[in-house]
């Protein structure tokens, strides 16, 4: 079987392509769509983000023309065509102000003109994206995890490869997108790049050598404060070019709970404890502390998750063991140490410059690069960030409210613990201290928020 790289020059040589459709166009899908205009075989048809005006400076800045532009806006006629109105009260570039006719056959038609003429397709809609029959696979670089049900869900249904980076819509519905994905033909997968599929490369390869996994985990970039919010750290993300919400999600710990719980789910590999150990510890000195307590590390029982604050980021490890005499011989030869525990250790992550190798995965072999395992194995949980009182609404991830804290699936359904992917935009019914979790029965969570209809499915369907 031809390798990723052979597939890619024999389309190229065919002069064909796979068609990619991004949603957000925001840090990573900017970053998506530069990277893939450069790489052979590939071709980026449409991008779809809300914010019209943000999207049309960013797609500006990387090197597109108005004339480069195909424009489709969305309205709720029938199969998501539209009508010029989403813009009226915008200041806009003239090829903005473009209507469209009512007929859906016509406006379709039109795209694919559009698309074969060299255009990208433009929208505001979703729904429009995941119907353009051009498109091949379709990315999700929103992070909402609301924008990732619709997306997931009407990629699916219209026969798309769906390629996400939005862990925190997998690890609240991601077993129910697989199932469905598989029922349509298609893939469901969470992108190359990120820390859940760099560190399931390491742990695929040492459980198929059938090594004793210790623990697996990820680098975490920064100190954790679980008290930092978008205004505290609107400097610093500034600095570091990316959104005070973003930045908020890495420093108070929410990101590292959803991405080890996307590998938790994808492997059964399950956390220690509530929110993980996250100790302060440097690469040269992981497989010590990451060993069981009677051996002087900090671990209560080996095959667990967890995270580390030092010089490992921004890579992923993973702590390994063998009972084998000769084994052990020859990985003190091959320098590995005397053990008895062993470090695999991947000293990078590419985020989303590794996601063309998931898109191409998917097109040429139809399979995923990380999905669930088999259900759920943890949970990102909601935690309150600050003293919350009733009628308030919760401002989701990143945000001024709550953090995300993972836990093991079975005990947060059995206390009935609100999913952070579900939590955005609930309304408190109860009030609720600072640290403590936030309960279903705490909250009111609106019978439109599609996710949340979607979870309430996968728990009926799978548990």
């Amino acid at each position: 079987m031809l390798g990723i790289n052979e597939k890619l020059n024999s389309l190229q040589a065919e002069n064909k392509t796979i068609n990619v459709a991004i949603a957000g166009i925001g840090q990573m899908g900017s970053s998506i769509v530069s990277h893939l205009n450069s790489l052979k075989a590939f071709k980026v048809c449409a991008i779809a983000n809300r914010n019209v005006q943000k999207s049309y400076d960013r797609i500006k800045s990387l090197g597109y023309s108005d004339n480069d532009i195909y424009v489709v806006e969305k309205d709720s006629t029938k199969n998501g065509c539209s009508r010029n109105e989403l813009y009226s009260n915008l200041t806009k570039p003239d090829f903005l102000k473009k209507s469209y006719p009512e007929d859906c056959d016509k406006t379709y038609s039109e795209i694919s003109k559009a698309i074969q003429s060299g255009k990208i397709i433009f929208t505001d809609s979703l729904k429009v994206m995941s119907q353009i029959k051009e498109v091949d696979v379709i990315v999700d670089a929103t992070g909402n995890p609301e924008a990732g049900a619709q997306i997931a869900i009407t990629g699916i249904s219209n026969k798309k490869h769906v390629v996400t980076l939005n862990v925190e819509a997998d690890t609240s519905i991601g077993p129910l997108l697989k199932k469905l994905a598989i029922n349509s033909g298609v893939v469901y997968t969470v992108a190359a790049g990120d820390e859940p599929a760099a560190l399931k490369e390491l742990y695929d390869f040492a459980a198929a050598l059938n090594l004793e996994i210790i623990a697996a985990g990820k680098g975490k970039n920064n100190p954790l404060n679980r008290d930092a919010n978008p205004t505290t750290l609107k400097e610093y993300a500034e600095q570091k070019g990316t959104s005070p919400k973003m930045m908020t999600s890495f420093v108070d710990g929410t990101k590292s709970m959803v991405e080890m719980a996307c590998f938790s789910n994808a492997t059964g590999i399950i956390p220690d404890c509530r929110g993980m150990h996250g100790p302060h510890v440097n690469v040269e000195d992981l497989t010590k502390v990451f060993s069981l307590k009677r051996d002087g590390g900090i671990l209560d029982k080996k095959g667990i998750v967890d995270f580390a604050i030092g010089n490992v980021a921004p890579g992923v490890f993973l702590v390994y063991s063998t009972d084998q005499d000769i084994l052990r011989k020859e990985l003190k030869y091959l320098l590995f140490g005397d053990g008895p525990n062993y470090l695999l250790y991947r000293p990078f992550h590419l985020a989303s410059i590794e996601s063309p190798l998931s898109i191409a995965r998917a097109y040429f072999y139809n399979e995923p690069t990380i999905t669930p395992k088999n259900g759920m194995i943890s949970e990102v949980i909601t935690i309150a960030k600050i003293d919350l009182k009733k009628g308030e609404l919760i401002d989701g991830i990143g945000g001024y409210s709550v953090y995300g804290s993972i836990e093991l699936y079975p005990k947060a359904k059995d206390l009935n613990l609100l999913p952070l992917g579900l939590s955005e935009g609930a309304d408190l019914r109860n009030d609720v201290k600072k640290g403590e979790p936030i309960r279903y029965e705490d909250v009111h969570i609106s019978d439109d928020s599609l996710i949340y209809n979607l979870r309430k499915l996968q728990e009926m369907i799978i548990g």
